[in-house]
């Protein structure tokens, strides 16, 4: 699927239902992933970002205005400079957006998030859940379980999980170990 989605002339990979309107967007310098999701059902068309990466602010909140929505969060997967830059670039530019990270993480956000927290945008919302091994503070997003909720479910690892691969490990004193302890758990969930 990778190879696929990477041979595409365009940078984002979009799916929608009735409710959820999903954007998986590219950059290639980093090899990042920046993922936007809003409630398309509902009047304000809330949306937030996902990994938001400084070197495509500018055609993120272009798409978002192109296509009629009003972002509201922009949630880190974990705090690199990469991300948190990004969404300190996006709140310059749209200061009613709300930072989102976990508190494990120790960067300075407006929301603080925890395992097991849900984070809602209009009817939809995401799960969080720890998973630490790239950084301390690593979580994913996982999209709603509930009967009114978009199905496939998703899994926003940031650079967790990657295909055929995971992120770089050794910052903040976090090894290979902790991140192949955490994929165990993932496999008996």
């Amino acid at each position: 699927l990778r190879s696929q989605m990477c041979s595409f002339s365009t940078t984002s990979f979009s799916s929608s239902s009735s409710k959820l309107l999903f954007h998986q967007l590219f950059e290639k310098k980093s090899s990042t992933y920046t993922y936007l999701l809003a409630d398309a059902s509902h009047p304000e068309k809330p949306t937030l970002l996902i990994d938001p990466v400084d070197r495509t602010v500018d055609r993120d909140l272009s798409l978002i205005e192109q296509l009629g929505l009003k972002i509201v969060y922009t949630m880190n997967t974990h705090v690199h400079a990469d991300h948190v830059t990004g969404t300190g670039l996006i709140k310059g530019k749209v200061p009613s957006v709300k930072s989102v990270i976990s508190k494990a993480s120790g960067a300075t956000v407006d929301l603080y998030v925890e395992p097991g927290d849900k984070v809602h945008i209009g009817d939809l919302f995401l799960e969080v859940r720890a998973t630490p091994g790239h950084t301390k503070g690593c979580v994913t997003y996982v999209t709603g379980d509930a009967p009114d909720q978009p199905q496939p479910r998703m899994a926003f690892t940031g650079d967790t999980l990657l295909i055929r691969g995971c992120g770089r490990t050794g910052f903040q004193i976090y090894t290979c170990s902790k991140l192949l302890e955490q994929r165990r758990k993932w496999v008996k969930v």
